[in-house]
């Protein structure tokens, strides 16, 4: 854990991202490729099963028309296939998707003691739905969603939209979120202080570092709080 320089009294705001921040999104992508891919094949084998799967997850390919165009370059085409690939990857879009340890008590504490809010790209629909299923839509004052306005991360304008609805400058706020190129240069543009959420605990891949990084949700209390002597990891 690197510590930044906005931090204790001064800090009156934190944002966070929310997939792969605060909620497995990875995992629940997936689970949802698999599904659909497996539909297509219905029971067959298929010696690409794997390298399908992977094709899509790894090249973060969400949507349906993505999905349709990589099981047509393994050969997947037919329409009946398709079909069912489409049907079982829309039927259920939260499969699985749960909330990382620790990150329900931990915005909960933050909430305790500054502003909270979210700033997040995605549709409007699916972003809202997915707060609501887990039970943290009402954590955040303030939730900026890309496709409400116009405007999606790294871009530094919609990180400054949420200092807006917040009335806090940048120099008293703090983002938290696991994309480097997103995430963390979107948040040094607008002037905010970056932490960097490295779960897997990864290389830094370049480019100007974070202010802070940390491997548990449970390191932030400590690292945005310090001036409270007995601030735990979930204070």
């Amino acid at each position: 854990m690197r510590a930044g320089q906005r931090s204790g009294p001064s800090l009156k705001l934190v944002l966070f991202d929310l997939d792969d921040t605060l909620c497995d999104q990875a995992t629940s992508f997936r689970r949802r490729v698999e599904r659909a891919v497996q539909a297509a094949l219905a029971g067959e084998r298929h010696s690409d099963t794997e390298a399908i799967i992977e094709r899509v997850v790894t090249g973060a390919l969400m949507r349906t028309e993505d999905l349709v165009e990589v099981l047509a370059e393994f050969g997947l085409a037919d329409s009946w296939r398709i079909e069912r690939a489409i049907e079982a990857y829309i039927s259920d879009r939260f499969i699985d998707l749960c909330l990382f340890d620790e990150a329900l008590e931990v915005v909960r504490a933050v909430q305790q003691r500054v502003l909270t809010g979210l700033v997040t790209n995605g549709p409007s629909q699916i972003q809202r739905e997915k707060l609501h299923r887990l039970g943290i839509a009402d954590l955040f004052p303030i939730v900026i969603i890309s496709e409400e306005v116009g405007v999606a991360k790294p871009d530094p304008a919609v990180f400054r939209l949420a200092l807006d609805r917040a009335g806090v400058p940048a120099s008293q706020s703090a983002f938290v979120g696991d994309n480097p190129a997103v995430d963390i240069a979107g948040a040094q543009a607008a002037g905010l202080m970056s932490i960097w959420y490295n779960r897997q605990g990864r290389p830094w891949p370049g480019g100007p570092p974070p202010d802070a990084e940390v491997q548990a949700l449970g390191e932030l209390l400590p690292l945005l709080f310090p001036d409270e002597r007995r601030v735990s990891r979930l204070g």
